[in-house]
């Protein structure tokens, strides 16, 4: 089975994905409409633009005609919406049936729809169903009805169309022909905007199909096709996917804009020149190169819809100044939805109940603040709008990063801290009266104290991230956090400034409570210039040993809302330190494996340097023997990897395929141990793993599912329930041999890898404030992963250890 990306394909912007299309993402929605559809349910899919409606339905309807159902589309918009009769609109859906169902052979549609004069369009297109299509097709029919909001700018009312979608389903009770017929509504409109009589509306009868956007689980093949233009495709798509929020026009442009781009994506870089795509390709000067048109149909949507437009703008406004509202099924909140512009979630930051926010970055950069209340003056120029100089906006919060973006640049950290100081803790007389006054606007007017912590975050890493790649600087960075924690204000708070100050200090210490603030914290111990020498004896926190262990940044030292600086300088700090790490390991290990092989009469050998890890030179023998060496005699573990995915191929589905790892995973297990206790219950846990996809076939999803939930299995924390199996492997098979264990897995599918090194820093975290010397197995476990990763996962040239290390 082949696992590797494929970048022989084009991704498409626009437009309805062909039948095969490798870079169509199948959702939720695909087996819902299609199980709908198979149970003869009425299903209606109406939801905003370019969200992948028709691609759905050309999917769908290909899955039920290789099942022997007869399928039609009918593009309403072909049909035509302006200066059309209600005569002509009817006939041009029959004809459209009669056409695609090869129905005009056997009956001349003109004349039978003019001896039919004397019943109306509606009546004419009912008979038709009843006296020719459903007599001359025998199978199962299935009619799309494709763009229905066009009937919204029909002259003449609609409802005895939908009136007739709800007959066909009231017929089955004693016409049992009307079984084999089912409907599919597509469009862009609310149930309630089609049908105004709810006596006669299908809707009620019906099943609504939600399109949502993409999720990484559903979309990661997508990736293959930028596998020549990054190091890492997989973590660009994450990237691509936090700017767009799944869009799936949007997904497809940047993933074709990513390909078509000269610049080669280096492992770390994803972040930065993602942004730097998106900005200069989309955002900048975006009526100009919104292409195929996109944000400007949003825009006509919001624009062109009378006096509701106001009231669209305004509600709009409000989610982007309080970040989220309470979502209600209003006409104004179902307009702004179908617009594309806002998404309904199951729960918010601030809500605990549904609430609508806006879909995604991009959109909310586009259609600013600046923007909306420049709409609004132009829709009701009579209304005195609030100017933007009175209330805190984005552009205030960029007005202090601009303002920090070019002072790190010139000044002295003495300088900068001193500034910070006077703006942050002191909150007055700042050298700077508009930066002063960009400050107090966002403290001043913020309806959720919990958002300011996102500002003086990011306020902090732009200080940290310049001085951390600087030698020598590594100490204003501590100065800096201490300064945040524990200084006062220098001078007495006089009654003109004092609300103001006295929230500043609030917030500030909202700050310090903050999971943001913790990261900043955990920082130290990795830009920590001196750090000290340690072992497993060493009277610390195991926190302080952060440093030794990069494949827990991304999760250990990140949070949630970390900015995109704030993860770009981990990421680099984290390539910086297992680059360090790689070459120290390489160098001791040769010189370990030469001084173990040496015979008494060789030539002394020179260490090189000391041993880069907490374990002793036996110990970290045995783990290059376990890690890189033949661990039954013939095979490494990257062999065996690579000889069960070569063997999968000739697996026929995914339940022959669990059976089969299995028997990899206990391959290497003592069986006194394995068959008393630990088999039986990886096999349980197998077995309960995605039973629904058993009939499938392997792909790379299901494989990276898989591991992913072997890694939660094997290793969680105290608070779960699972904890205790971690443990006993640890004490039964040992330390080396249970590393051994999960690299197995890792090596299966090289994207999981970050799975495994998360369920770690789960563990580091619960243990951080833990001495060392109580929990020596857990930091001797870190060791020996440490080891597994680098040598199987790393850049350094290990072949002379892997000639070696048996001998």
């Amino acid at each position: 089975m082949e696992l590797s990306f494929n970048s022989a394909y084009s991704y498409q912007v626009g437009g309805s994905l062909p039948v095969n299309s490798p870079t169509y993402a199948i959702r939720k929605a695909d087996a819902e409409l299609y199980q709908g559809i198979r149970a003869g349910e009425f299903c209606y899919v109406l939801n905003s633009r370019q969200m992948g409606k028709s691609s759905l339905r050309v999917r769908t309807m290909q899955r039920l005609q290789a099942q022997g159902i007869c399928c039609v589309a009918v593009d309403l918009t072909a049909i035509g919406s302006q200066n059309i009769t209600s005569d002509r609109w009817y006939a041009g859906i029959t004809y459209t049936l009669a056409s695609s169902f090869h129905l005009l052979e056997k009956i001349d549609l003109g004349d039978w729809w003019c001896q039919r004069e004397f019943l109306s369009p509606v009546q004419r297109l009912d008979a038709f169903l009843q006296e020719i299509l459903l007599p001359e097709i025998a199978e199962e029919v299935v009619i799309f009805i494709d763009e229905i909001d066009s009937v919204l700018s029909l002259n003449f009312p609609v409802n005895d169309f939908f009136a007739l979608i709800r007959a066909c389903y009231n017929k089955r009770a004693y016409k049992s022909e009307y079984q084999r017929l089912t409907w599919v509504l597509l469009g862009v409109a609310t149930p309630s905007e089609l049908i105004t009589d709810k006596d006669c509306t299908p809707f009620n009868i019906g099943r609504p199909i939600r399109l949502t956007g993409f999720h990484l689980g559903e979309c990661a093949g997508l990736a293959r096709g930028l596998a020549n233009k990054a190091d890492n495709p997989l973590a660009v798509l994450k990237v691509i996917l936090a700017w767009t929020a799944g869009k799936p026009f949007l997904t497809q442009k940047i993933c074709h804009l990513v390909q078509t781009n000269s610049e080669f994506i280096a492992q770390g870089k994803e972040v930065t020149i993602i942004e730097k795509i998106v900005r200069s390709q989309i955002i900048e000067n975006w009526e100009a190169q919104d292409e195929p048109e996109h944000l400007r149909s949003i825009r006509s949507r919001l624009l062109h819809k009378g006096d509701l437009s106001v009231k669209l703008l305004t509600l709009y406004q409000e989610i982007l100044e309080q970040g989220e509202i309470l979502a209600d099924e209003s006409s104004e909140q179902i307009a702004l939805r179908l617009s594309g512009l806002v998404v309904k979630v199951r729960a918010g930051k601030r809500y605990n109940k549904p609430v609508l926010k806006v879909y995604n970055s991009i959109y909310k950069l586009v259609f600013n603040l600046n923007w909306v209340k420049e709409e609004l003056k132009k829709l009701n120029p009579s209304v005195d709008f609030p100017e933007i100089n009175t209330q805190p906006t984005s552009s205030d919060e960029q007005i202090l990063y601009d303002h920090w973006l070019d002072l790190v640049e010139k000044e002295t950290p003495e300088a900068l801290l001193k500034r910070f100081r006077q703006l942050f803790i002191d909150g007055k007389n700042y050298p700077n009266p508009e930066i002063e006054a960009a400050l107090y606007r966002i403290v001043a007017f913020l309806d959720n104290p919990q958002n300011f912590k996102y500002i003086l975050n990011r306020c902090c890493t732009i200080l940290i991230n310049h001085w951390q790649r600087r030698s020598q600087r590594e100490t204003a960075i501590f100065s800096l956090v201490d300064m945040l924690e524990n200084a006062s204000p220098r001078s007495r708070i006089i009654a003109s400034y004092s609300l103001v100050v006295r929230r500043l200090q609030q917030l500030r210490q909202i700050f310090i409570q903050s999971e943001e603030f913790l990261s900043l914290k955990r920082l130290l111990h990795v830009v920590e210039p001196h750090p000290k020498i340690v072992d497993l004896q060493t009277d610390i926190p195991l926190g302080q040993l952060i440093r030794r262990y990069p494949y827990l940044y991304n999760h250990y030292l990140m949070c949630e809302t970390s900015s995109y600086e704030q993860r770009q300088a981990i990421r680099d700090l984290q390539t910086q330190q297992q680059r360090e790490f790689e070459i120290s390991l390489s160098q001791y290990a040769t010189y370990l494996v030469r001084q173990l092989h040496a015979s008494k009469n060789s030539p002394r050998i020179v260490t090189p340097l000391s041993n880069p890890t907490l374990l002793s030179d036996r110990e970290l023998y045995d783990a290059l023997k376990q890690f890189i060496g033949k661990v039954d005699g013939s095979y490494s573990y990257r062999d065996l990897a690579q000889i069960f995915l070569t063997r999968t191929t000739r697996t026929h589905s995914y339940k022959d395929f669990k059976a089969d790892l299995y028997e990899y995973l206990v391959a290497n297990i003592d069986p006194k141990y394995g068959n008393n206790y630990f088999n039986k219950r990886l096999e349980r846990q197998l077995q309960d793993t995605f039973p629904e996809s058993e009939n499938l076939p392997l792909n790379e999803m299901l494989l990276m599912r898989t591991c992913s939930k072997l890694f939660k299995f094997l290793v969680e924390t105290p608070e779960h329930p699972n904890y205790y199996l971690f443990i006993d492997l640890v004490s039964n098979l040992g330390v080396v041999r249970t590393m051994g264990l999960l690299l197995k897995i890792a090596l299966l599918s090289r994207p999981v890898k970050p799975h495994l090194e998360k369920q770690f820093s789960l563990l580091f975290n619960y243990y951080e404030s833990q001495r060392v010397e109580e929990i020596s197995w857990l930091v001797c476990s870190l060791e020996n992963l440490n080891v597994a990763l680098v040598t199987n996962f790393g850049t350094i040239d290990l072949s002379f250890l892997e000639r070696n290390i048996q001998k």
